[in-house]
């Protein structure tokens, strides 16, 4: 657990999430989008965006997840199977974390019966930010169309939170005077 906690609290990896100024934001269509997609296609009563902290997990976006997650859109780290994914800066996938011997006593494992996982990592400047993730509550084999399908997902909501920087950044750039949108081409 030590290296997992060094992982995720490395100061790059944090300065790479923070570039992204997605913390602690409101919920987007865009962002809603995805997730409800993911739930939809990969057939999981529950899709995250995840963004992970240094002392938690952050909620961009969520479908099913129960109260009180949905919320207060975030969780300390204790309840984050994300945060493994992200210290790897890999996908994740878990069939079964009950008879996962490194999952099975994991809290959202014991108390919120979550059996199934599957996440992918968004990753900027070669730092993995936070996933996107479905879980179930049943056991899964989670099939090679479906991890494909759940990557494709992950690249999709990478290109968004890229977009959603450029349009701030040309925002703020407008409002301190700078060149308006009209003299870009289209």
């Amino acid at each position: 657990m030590t290296d997992v906690l060094a992982a995720v609290r490395d100061p790059q990896r944090l300065a790479a999430l923070r570039r992204q100024v997605l913390l602690d934001t409101p919920p987007s269509e865009t962002f809603d989008r995805l997730t409800r997609l993911a739930a939809r296609v990969l057939d999981a009563p529950v899709a995250l965006l995840t963004l992970v902290d240094e002392d938690r997990q952050f909620f961009k976006s969520s479908v099913g997840l129960p109260e009180p997650f949905a919320s207060a859109r975030q969780t300390p780290l204790e309840f984050s199977i994300c945060q493994y994914a992200v210290a790897a800066n890999a996908r994740l996938v878990v069939e079964d974390a009950r008879a996962d011997p490194f999952l099975a006593d994991h809290p959202i494992v014991r108390q919120f019966g979550v059996v199934a996982y599957a996440g992918d990592v968004l990753v900027f400047g070669g730092h993995a930010v936070g996933t996107l993730c479905v879980l179930d509550v049943r056991p899964r084999a989670w099939s090679e169309h479906e991890l494909a399908t759940l990557t494709d997902l992950a690249a999709t909501t990478v290109e968004q939170i890229r977009l959603h920087r450029i349009e701030r950044l040309l925002a703020r750039r407008r409002e301190a005077g700078g060149l308006p949108l009209t003299r870009f081409p289209v």
